[in-house]
C-alpha cells in the first residue's frame, strides 16, 4: 500500500473523530438546553401552583376567621416562597374600645399540591395558677405571645362545679384602662335581646354561638383513686371531675359590629352566611363547616336564623361600666380578657 493510501485513511479517521466530537458536543448542548427549559418550566409551573396555593390558604384562613377567634382581627400577612413549598405568616390583633392589641402570630405551610397546614409546634395557652381559682381543676390561660389573659366560655347546660367571675376584680383595675370580658349566659338569647339587656357603656363585640354537635365530650368524668386508710389498708375512692370550660381558641361565633343590617350590627344571618361561604369556597376547614351546618339545621333542609343560639358575648368597656354586669341574672360566668391603657 502506498503512502497516499495511508494519508487518505488517516484523513478519514480524523474526520470521523471530529464528526463524533461534534455530535457529542451538539448532544450535550441540546441536553443542557432541554434541561434548562425543563427546569425553567418546572420552576414557573411550581411558582404558579404555589401562588394559587397561597391564595387558597389566605382565603381559607380569612373565611374561618369569620366564625372563630373572639374579637380577633387580621393585621396583615407575609408570604415566603420556596421551590415547591412556602410559608404564610399571619398576624392578628384585638380591638378594645378602639385600641388595637397585638395578639397572635401564626405560621402556615403550603405546597404546590395545594396542601395547607400549621407548622408543627406548641400553639397552646400558658396555664398559670390563680388565687381566685384554688378550688378549680384548671388554671388561668394566658396568651403565650403577649402575656394577656385569655377568655374562657361556660356552656349553660353543663354543671362545671366552679365558675370564674372576674367582675369583682374590676375594682383593682385603674380608671385609665379598657377591658375585654367574656360573658357566659344562663341560657341562649338572640342578638337583639342581648343588645337590649346589656347595661349602657357595655359594648358587645362578638357573639358566642351554640355549635356543640358533640356534647358528650362535656360529660363529667369519674376518676378512681387509691386512698391510704389509717390502718394502712388501701381503699379505692371515686372522684367526679367536672369538665373544663372552652378556651377562646375553641369557640365559634360572629362579629357584633360587621353585619349588613342598617345599624351595622351583626345578626344570626351573618353567622349563617359565613357558614355557607365556608361550605362553598372553603377547603381546609370544610369538614368543620359541614358539622356545624348539619347540627344547626337538624332534620331540615337548611338552618334558619332561629336555629342560631347565642350562649355568650364578648364585651368591652371601662372597668366602671362593666361593673354594671354584677348581679345580672343572665351572667353565669365572666372571664377577663385583654386589658389596655386608654392612652
Amino acid at each position: 500500500m502506498n503512502d497516499s493510501a495511508f494519508i487518505q485513511d488517516g484523513t478519514v479517521t480524523s474526520l470521523v473523530k471530529k464528526a463524533r466530537r461534534a455530535t457529542l458536543f451538539r448532544n450535550i448542548g441540546i441536553s443542557l438546553v432541554v434541561s434548562l427549559l425543563v427546569l425553567a418550566g418546572g420552576f414557573l409551573g411550581s411558582r404558579q401552583l404555589l401562588g394559587k396555593s397561597a391564595d387558597d390558604a389566605l382565603r381559607d384562613i380569612a373565611l374561618f376567621k369569620q366564625i372563630s377567634g373572639p374579637n380577633v382581627h387580621e393585621a396583615g400577612y407575609r408570604i415566603n416562597f420556596g421551590l415547591f413549598s412556602g410559608t404564610l405568616e399571619y398576624q392578628t390583633y384585638k380591638l378594645v374600645e378602639g385600641i388595637p392589641v397585638a395578639w397572635n402570630r401564626e405560621t402556615f405551610e403550603f405546597n404546590a399540591l395545594g396542601s395547607v397546614s400549621r407548622l408543627p409546634g406548641n400553639y397552646s395557652s400558658i396555664q398559670l395558677p390563680d388565687p381566685a381559682m384554688k378550688d378549680f381543676q384548671y388554671q388561668r390561660p394566658f396568651n403565650p405571645q403577649t402575656g394577656q389573659r385569655e377568655m374562657l366560655f361556660y356552656l349553660p347546660c353543663i354543671d362545671y362545679g366552679h365558675y370564674l367571675n372576674d367582675l369583682a376584680s374590676l375594682n383593682e383595675i385603674g380608671s385609665g384602662r379598657y377591658v375585654e370580658m367574656a360573658i357566659s349566659f344562663d341560657k341562649s338569647y338572640t342578638a337583639a335581646q342581648i343588645n337590649a339587656m346589656l347595661p349602657e357603656g357595655v359594648h358587645p363585640v362578638w357573639y358566642w354561638v351554640d355549635t356543640y354537635y358533640d356534647k358528650e365530650a362535656y360529660t363529667p368524668k369519674t376518676v378512681v383513686e387509691e386512698q391510704k386508710m389509717p390502718d394502712g389498708s388501701i381503699k379505692q375512692v371515686e372522684r367526679v371531675t367536672p369538665p373544663a370550660p372552652d378556651s377562646a381558641r375553641d369557640v365559634y361565633g360572629f362579629d357584633a359590629n360587621m353585619g349588613d343590617s342598617e345599624e351595622g350590627q351583626g345578626t344570626e344571618k351573618d353567622f349563617l352566611r359565613s357558614l355557607e361561604n365556608g361550605l362553598t369556597y372553603g377547603k381546609k376547614y370544610y369538614a368543620e363547616y359541614k358539622k356545624i351546618y348539619d347540627y344547626l339545621k337538624g332534620g331540615k333542609e337548611k338552618p334558619t336564623e332561629h336555629d342560631v343560639k347565642i350562649l355568650g358575648v364578648v364585651v368591652t368597656g371601662s372597668p366602671d361600666s362593666l361593673k354594671a354586669l354584677q348581679g345580672q341574672p343572665y351572667v353565669k360566668a365572666a372571664v377577663l380578657g385583654a386589658v389596655v391603657d386608654k392612652y
